[in-house]
């Protein structure tokens, strides 16, 4: 005969077993969707030298030569589409393509930030939340540990995650550099 301890034990075994499963899936499907197949652009000329150069990038190209740019679309063949893990690929990619769209309208814009910095701090807010939540409310040592070492993982990560999202820090320093890289060409151009 169980004793209603027992009963309680196995329920809440149970339910950490659900819990496990549904971060193990959606970690699987977000991994899933967030690989994407794309058609890449190529540029190509020939310099002065007679040597062939290739770029993905059109503004890297000096301007006396991009006239005679090539462009070349690399797509994926016919039967990389036609094939069963395609159509599945394809399936699972638009579905993350969906989550995403439903879930960026979500985030409010904070103003100072770019609307991608807004998403990772409102998302990172509130994963910190449910973490604490989790620390507080679990009796089990392990989930515990486990929510404080999660909560710390994302404290290290948003700060990252910041810096190198659309319009942060690393893409203004990029920029700033493509601004200085171009000056210097257009100098070493006017040299005669």
């Amino acid at each position: 005969m169980l004793s209603p301890r027992s009963k309680d034990g196995n329920s809440q075994r149970r339910w950490i077993r659900m819990v496990w499963l549904l971060a193990i899936g959606g970690c699987l499907v977000m991994s899933l969707a967030s690989i994407e197949a794309s058609a890449t652009t190529i540029y190509s000329y020939i310099d002065e030298q007679g040597t062939p150069v290739m770029t993905d990038n059109f503004n890297t190209i000096p301007e006396r030569y991009r006239a005679r740019v090539k462009t070349t679309e690399q797509v994926a063949t016919a039967s990389q589409r036609t094939s069963t893990v395609g159509t599945i690929h394809e399936r699972v990619s638009n579905f993350g393509r969906q989550l995403r769209d439903m879930v960026s309208g979500a985030a409010p814009n904070i103003s100072g930030l770019s609307p991608s910095q807004s998403g990772i701090l409102t998302y990172a807010g509130l994963a910190a939340v449910v973490l604490l939540v989790a620390m507080n409310v679990m009796k089990g040592q392990f989930i515990r540990l486990l929510a404080l070492g999660c909560l710390i993982m994302l404290g290290l990560a948003t700060p990252v995650l910041m810096y190198v999202s659309d319009d942060g820090p690393m893409d203004v320093m990029k920029d700033k550099a493509s601004q200085v890289e171009k000056k210097h060409q257009d100098r070493v151009q006017q040299i005669p």
